[in-house]
């Protein structure tokens, strides 16, 4: 038995303070919060409730939101489509006015292009005349038949409400009642946007179905329905309750249990009322009480004893009822439970702090009760005791010790005195000759330091990665570069393994080369460091072991050079001659096919003109000739890219150019793109052939509005640049004045795998195209002596960047062109010699010249040539290729025969690009050519620069640039 009267009197006033306290806590707190969490749990329910109510809104507002951008985005298609209509026929117009084409053959590929044009969901385009006659659509129901009967909602005449609207706003929209095709039979909704012609005495449309933007907002509809219903499986109010949902036809949308959903909500009635559970829902809306019946439970099937609680609100939007579902007894169970734990808490508690105030007590009295039995043993004589305070229980017995001890230890100083002044003056001796020596050592510490100070300063200075391990592969010394090229500090790394410090992936490969330089070998070799994320440095490593006594490795020194430079600047020679190899294949192919389509589209400009009368034949003949102009553009294209293509540079005006092609490509890009070019006070002279740049940045923005399906940004920018350091460009750029075309969009830019072979001939992302773009470009600025860049990230857009040599500003007199001289009429009769080597192209062209009214002579070599000049007299033309085989070529004949017979009229023709002036003054076909440029280069007609006849191409709306 403990007996204290400190310790009794403290325990039994904590143990009485405990239990009223707990007492007090238990009978005002624990009514009060079971009714507060059965209101938290009930308010839980509501929230729920409203959660999903907001959420079924924000459904409805996207849905509402989605159809609405859907039809802005079709509406927007219509303009796009009707302005490529009438870039289309503003190109026909234009031949036809050029006097390529007759006015009604003009009129007769308007309306053949329109009808067979076809875009997004098989939507197509409609003309009709003013008189409600369709003259072009797809369908052959309707086509050229007249439709004024056709009648709108309103019952006015269709086609003549949109003609009137077109001739009088000059375009517009309609909304009117039209079949479907792909829905079958009856009606649909469809939206028109059309634009008078009132130059063919037209109105041209096309429009979209409304029923294919409401399908789609439906299928988005039922998606988020699907998503809504896995959602409220997943909720649970209490332990078992729910959310369901119905609609006003009863029928049950989404619950929890599948075999209830799609059934009829009204069949379950409440046992309590007898009433259909829905319509008792239903009339609680908007009176802000819950719906209370009676139903089982899963545990006890078909016994309706058990309280459940639903709250209800009802959705307009979509005319859903939204509900909740919890058996009453779960709401108050969480309250019944808090209660219980709160009286188990309170015991606890109680037994726990009258638990805590014994350990208290004993704690503060044992101690007490220590000192004073000390006390007693130092009035008995023990020294070490301490003193207190004399009071009537136990601290009084230890004050009067303490006092007793305080006299004794007085009695001692004096001989302490002495002792500790004899033992002050050993100390003081020592302590000086310690001082000595502990001087001594900072000298020498400070040498040390010094010493290791320059060795660290000359190591961080080299420009190589230094570091040394011990035999148990720690590093116990790096230098700086070490710390840069491993992407840690140094401190960081002294003390670790080599292995923890570069990290599994990059120290396995090397690890058999550490061990084998462990064994005693010198070992270099090349590695790749990753000093951060995104970094990446390649390395060659030489290991060098050091050798202790007989000859046992005891440490090993890294020697790391950075040779990433050296590496990028390999790779880019590379890709450089790989380049040059792919051009000079690229040029020597094109001549071969020069030459084939020189014969093909030969006969097929003879065939068109000798079966002129051959009804129908045209509409086969003229796809063939288009497709050889094609072939005539991409062998122009494959020369540009060999860097063969005659470019005549001159100074050009950079910034002029730009902004004059903005004004023709602001017309045939969608509303939806900016483009963005150098201000008008911004000028800048480059050495280039002007021909040749425009087709090249043409190409770059047309590559880029293919990138920008759904509209964007294209910036064209143009800065001064002298490089007099190394540049990141497809080569290294020698030193100059040059000028920046920055050619920036904001569109989906190059896969990774796609850019490094973006400048390749025939390599494109497009589902149609040549892939002959870029790599025109390519070849243009490689031929013009500049670089290329190109920057591209997938989702982050592209930049071109060219740079081209810079010039100054000439004078205008400069600027001026020779105007070539008039030549005389063709002769009937004339002979002309027409030396070719290849039979096919020979019989093409010798028709051409027959057509022209010559007899003509033909050689199949320069030699033959020449033996024909010589014997045959009255030769007024000679017409040669310019490679031949045997010893003499085209040229070398030109020259003979203008020596030699000066009147004769030399022209060569060849399959390879020349200059405009030709092999030494002797004009030059092109070919393929036809019968036109023949007679031009024949009998050139009197021009000036400013009457040049625009290069022309065979163009289709849709294809590629």
């Amino acid at each position: 038995m403990y007996r204290s009267k400190l310790f009794f009197r403290l325990f039994s006033m904590l143990t009485l303070v405990v239990a009223l306290f707990s007492s007090a806590i238990y009978l005002f707190s624990v009514p009060l919060i079971k009714e507060a969490a059965y209101e938290i749990e009930l308010n839980a329910s509501r929230t729920i409730l409203d959660n999903v109510f907001e959420l079924a809104s924000k459904i409805h507002v996207n849905l509402e939101t989605h159809r609405k951008l859907a039809l802005d985005w079709h509406k927007r298609q219509l303009r796009n489509i009707l302005d490529l209509v009438t870039s289309y026929i503003d190109y026909i117009e234009s031949r036809a006015e050029r006097g390529e084409i007759t006015p009604e053959e003009a009129r007769r590929m308007i309306f053949e292009g329109l009808r067979t044009f076809k875009y997004g969901n098989s939507d197509y385009i409609w003309v009709t005349d003013y008189n409600s006659v369709l003259l072009s659509h797809p369908d052959p129901a309707f086509q050229g038949r007249d439709v004024s009967e056709i009648l709108d909602h309103n019952g006015q005449r269709l086609l003549a409400r949109i003609v009137d609207i077109a001739r009088s706003q000059g375009d517009g929209w309609y909304t009117y009642p039209w079949s479907n095709p792909r829905r079958g039979e009856g009606n649909g909704e469809k939206v028109s946007y059309f634009k008078n012609f009132p130059k063919l005495g037209v109105v041209i449309g096309t429009g979209v179905y409304l029923d294919d933007i409401d399908e789609e907002v439906t299928r988005r509809k039922e998606e988020a329905i699907r998503d809504l219903r896995q959602a409220l499986r997943n909720i649970r109010i209490a332990k078992t309750g729910y959310v369901y949902i119905f609609d006003s036809s009863n029928r049950m949308l989404i619950h929890p249990n599948a075999n209830i959903e799609e059934r009829d909500f009204a069949a379950l009635k409440n046992p309590a009322t007898g009433r259909p559970i829905n319509e008792e829902l239903k009339e609680s809306i908007g009176t802000d009480k819950p719906v209370f019946y009676m139903w089982d439970k899963p545990s006890d099937p078909n016994n309706y004893a058990y309280e459940k609680i639903s709250w209800v609100r009802h959705f307009d939007g979509f005319d859903w009822y939204i509900a909740s579902s919890v058996y009453v007894e779960e709401l108050r169970r969480s309250s019944e439970t808090l209660a219980n734990r709160i009286l188990f808490i309170a015991v606890a508690v109680m037994v726990l702090a009258v638990s805590l105030g014994y350990w208290a007590a004993r704690r503060l009295v044992d101690p007490l009760n220590r000192l004073a039995d000390t006390a007693r043993r130092v009035r008995g004589g023990d020294l070490e005791a301490q003193s207190g305070v004399v009071r009537d229980d136990e601290i009084g017995t230890l004050a009067t010790t303490f006092d007793d001890m305080i006299r004794r230890l007085r009695d001692n100083i004096a001989s302490l005195d002495s002792r500790v002044r004899a033992r002050t003056a050993d100390l003081e001796d020592s302590n000086r000759r310690l001082q000595d020596a502990v001087q001594a050592q900072m000298r020498a510490q400070g040498e040390l330091a010094e010493i290791e100070g320059r060795q660290r300063l000359i190591l961080d200075a080299i420009p190589a990665s230094v570091a040394y391990l011990d035999r148990e592969r720690r590093l116990r010394f790096v230098n700086r570069q070490w710390a840069t090229l491993t992407g840690q500090p140094k401190t960081a790394q002294l003390g670790r393994r080599l292995a923890s410090v570069l990290g599994t992936a990059v120290y396995c490969p090397i690890a058999e080369q550490v061990e084998a330089a462990y064994r005693g070998a010198d070992i270099s070799f090349e590695h790749l460091f990753q000093p951060g994320p995104g970094e990446s440095v390649v390395a060659k490593v030489t290991l060098i072991p050091e050798h202790g006594p007989g000859g046992r490795t005891i440490g090993l020194f890294v020697l790391a050079i950075d040779r990433t430079a050296e590496k990028e600047t390999e790779r880019q020679l590379m890709e450089v001659q790989r380049l040059k190899a792919v051009g000079q294949l690229a040029g020597g192919l094109a001549h071969d096919f020069n030459n084939l389509l020189s014969v093909i589209l030969g006969n097929l400009s003879a065939a068109q003109e000798k079966f002129a009368g051959v009804e129908g034949l045209d509409t086969y003949l003229e796809p063939a000739a288009r497709a050889g102009r094609r072939g005539a553009d991409i062998t122009s294209r494959l020369l540009a890219f060999a860097r063969r293509q005659p470019l005549r540079p001159i100074a050009v005006e950079v910034c002029a150019v730009i902004r004059d092609m903005a004004v023709l490509l602001n017309r045939s890009f969608p509303a939806s793109i900016s483009i963005i070019v150098p201000p008008e006070d911004q000028r800048c002279w480059i050495l280039a052939d002007p021909n040749q740049l425009e087709n090249a940045l043409i190409n770059l923005a047309f590559n880029a509005r293919d990138a920008m399906a759904r509209g964007g940004i294209l910036r064209i920018d143009v800065t001064p640049r002298d490089v007099t350091a190394p540049l990141a460009y497809d080569e290294a750029v020698a030193p100059g004045a040059y000028a920046e075309v920055r050619v920036e969009d904001t569109g989906s830019g190059f896969a990774a795998d796609a850019l490094p072979r973006a400048f390749e001939p025939f390599f494109t992302t497009k589902d149609h195209g040549s892939g002959l773009g870029l790599s025109m470009v390519y070849g243009f600025v490689k031929q013009s002596g500049g670089y290329i860049r190109l920057d591209s990230e997938p989702g982050a857009g592209s930049r071109v960047l060219l740079l081209l040599p810079r010039t100054e500003q000439p004078a205008d007199h400069a600027l001026a062109l020779p105007r070539p001289s008039p030549g005389a009429a063709i002769q009937p009769g004339e002979l002309a010699l027409l030396v070719e080597d290849d039979a096919d192209v020979r019989q093409v062209v010798r028709g051409h010249l027959m057509g022209l009214g010559y007899a003509v002579l033909e050689a199949a070599s320069a030699g033959e040539a020449l033996d024909l000049v010589e014997a045959v007299e009255g030769i007024s033309l000679v017409l040669s290729d310019v490679v031949m085989p045997g010893p003499l070529n085209g040229v070398e004949l030109a020259r003979r025969v203008r020596d030699a017979h000066p009147a004769i009229q030399v022209v060569l023709m060849s399959g390879l690009p020349v200059d405009e002036d030709g092999h030494g003054g002797v004009p030059v076909l092109q070919k393929p050519f036809s019968r036109q440029v023949l007679i031009e280069t024949l009998r050139p007609m009197p021009h000036t620069p400013a009457q040049e006849a625009p290069r022309t191409t065979d163009c289709k709306i849709g294809t590629d640039p």
